[in-house]
């Protein structure tokens, strides 16, 4: 918009000058002119000899002109209005937001699929699994007419329940709960699917014979680095660290949790951005804890120390039953302030979002200024509703200023929200700036599980 000003000043003053100058010879204009670079000089000269030019010159400029108009009032419209992609049982759709409202300008519509996660690869492609299958599905959207098609549906392992692009996105990661394993896609072809590699995770059962009894791969989640991948096993208590590097994907460590029978579910690393990640914060199913570890990388592996264990809770909001509530999503804002998790089936009328501050710790015996090189500890800030019950998933848009989040069931349950979010203080408003009712999605148990801005 700078430059179109610029580029508008610049033609204003041009007719301005010329207009002025028209009734001067060129004698007497020359020392004028002569300040301004030679296409001044000519438009001048043209001026001099053609009123006629003139005019047709002036037309050019005001079609121009409101071409240019039109153009920036439809940026601006795009640029308020973002698209947000939302995955519910059998439902893939997509959703304009305008800061104000939703309204569902897509949908695909599949019975009995699990579409719970999904990766977009711009400028057109929406990477899906399919928890219900051994399917991984490729659809286009067209961003202009909202058209959304399915293109391929390629086999794999079964219960996939998050993907993860590599970092030049030519390789889609999948983390199957159903198989403990992790498949490795090749979708450098922007029309097919190839499964490339299938890694099994193993290791040692945690010791919850109802939820441990198998290895479950739960995320996959790639370090800013854009090498190593982080995959959390709900199964074992751990997190297995899969190098990407030359194309391998072999598995490096083994990083146990501090606590038997956690259930390590998502994480989240920080800083989310660079190429060495100081702390890595998991989100603990089973005993609705968070772990924070510290990240040390010899070169060819990261390995994981956990400094600290907390609550996903906070006095403001604690879970009516203990017994079943079970922490779902964690995420880090991209400013590298703020942590949430989303607590789920905590038997209260509707459950809850937490906030947790980011403090990074200085060294031992390091000064102050170099606080990173000891790493993070999280601070309990406040909790507020979800809005609804069973909030599995949450994001937050591209600009960090709202939080997108989900809710499966719930009397009344909003089934899709935006959340405002302060950018100092980090906290989210209490109340939805906009939302869609639970029911839009189907019956009760049928909201979303997944929302995240595409564009």
């Amino acid at each position: 918009l700078t430059r179109l000003s610029s580029t508008f000043t610049f033609i204003s003053h041009t007719l301005l000058l010329s207009h002025s100058l028209a009734g001067l010879s060129s004698r007497q204009a020359r020392p004028i002119l002569s300040v301004f670079k030679n296409p001044l000089t000519l438009l001048y000269l043209s001026f001099r000899n053609s009123q006629q030019l003139k005019m047709r010159f002036a037309s050019v400029i005001m079609a121009a002109t409101a071409a240019s108009a039109a153009a920036i009032a439809r940026q601006d419209a795009l640029a308020t209005t973002a698209k947000v992609l939302i995955g519910a049982p059998g439902t893939i759709a997509v959703a304009d937001y305008d800061g104000k409202e939703f309204k569902v300008v897509a949908n695909n519509s599949q019975p009995g699929t699990g579409p719970s996660w999904m990766a977009f690869k711009e400028p057109n492609l929406i990477y899906a699994v399919d928890e219900n299958s051994n399917s991984t599905r490729l659809f286009n959207f067209d961003t202009a007419t909202n058209e959304l098609k399915l293109v391929q549906a390629a086999n794999g392992s079964a219960g996939v329940v998050s993907i993860e692009f590599n970092a030049d996105k030519t390789r889609l990661v999948g983390a199957s709960y159903g198989q403990g394993t992790v498949d490795v896609w090749d979708i450098s072809d922007a029309s097919s699917l190839k499964l490339l590699k299938q890694i099994t995770l193993g290791g040692t059962l945690g010791p919850n014979k109802d939820r441990q009894d198998q290895s479950r791969a739960h995320q996959a989640v790639l370090d800013p680095s854009g090498r190593f991948f982080a995959i959390n096993d709900l199964g074992t208590d751990s997190v297995v660290i899969i190098d990407s590097k030359d194309d391998a994907y072999e598995i490096t460590s083994r990083n146990s949790v501090g606590t038997a029978g956690c259930g390590p579910r998502h994480g989240a690393w920080y800083p989310p951005t660079g190429d060495k990640p100081l702390a890595y914060i998991v989100a603990c199913e089973l005993t609705n804890t968070l772990d924070v570890f510290s990240v040390s990388n010899n070169g060819s592996s990261i390995s994981l120390t956990r400094i600290q264990e907390l609550s996903t809770y906070g006095e403001a909001f604690p879970p009516a039953d203990a017994t079943t509530a079970a922490a779902g999503e964690i995420i880090v804002s991209g400013d590298g302030k703020d942590v949430y998790v989303s607590n789920r089936l905590t038997g209260n009328a509707t459950d809850s979002i937490s906030h947790f501050k980011i403090t990074q710790q200085a060294a031992q015996g390091g000064p102050p200024c170099k606080a990173a090189s000891g790493g993070i500890t999280l601070e309990f800030v406040d909790a507020i509703s979800s809005g609804g019950q069973l909030p599995r998933m949450f994001s937050l848009s591209k600009d960090d200023k709202t939080l997108f989040s989900t809710n499966q069931r719930g009397d009344g349950a909003l089934g899709l929200l935006a959340l405002s979010r302060a950018a100092e203080a980090g906290k989210l408003t209490a109340t939805a700036v906009a939302s869609l009712p639970v029911t839009l999605f189907g019956p009760e148990g049928f909201g979303p599980q997944f929302v995240k801005q595409i564009v």
